[in-house]
């Protein structure tokens, strides 16, 4: 039998991802697959079902499968890992401060590229939105 892959609470990551073992009345006992082997118990209102790929990232959230606080979160920090600081939930644009230059992020030919062009053509960008 598969179990179901969650997030869960976590004082220090915010969520970190495992798999149910056991349902309660009032919580749930899961195993961590990162970091591997700890139990957590969780209320069922802090855990949330994880995306089938947690390693993808989607330039809109409002793409995500299950639309919820931990995979919200989880694809800022993958696209944020992948330079990527820009990210939409429909046409409000969310921006990461990277605290470092990122090559090529502001440079001339970037904002030629949005100019002229529709939301949600172009990756998100403050040009984007300008």
């Amino acid at each position: 039998m598969e179990h179901q892959v969650v997030w869960l609470p976590d004082p220090e990551e915010g969520y970190v991802l495992g798999t149910i073992e056991d349902i309660h009345q009032d919580f749930v006992t899961a195993t961590t697959i990162r970091p591997p082997g700890r139990t957590i118990q969780a209320s069922f209102k802090q855990t949330f079902v994880a995306e089938k790929d947690v390693n993808k990232d989607v330039n809109d959230n409002c793409a995500l499968m299950f639309l919820n606080e931990a995979n919200l979160l989880n694809n800022l920090r993958v696209r944020y890992d992948r330079d990527k600081i820009y990210t939409y939930v429909a046409n409000i644009l969310i921006a990461i401060n990277p605290y470092v230059d990122i090559k090529n992020l502001y440079s001339s030919d970037v904002i030629k590229s949005y100019q002229g062009k529709s939301l949600g053509v172009l990756p998100p960008h403050v040009y984007a939105i300008g």
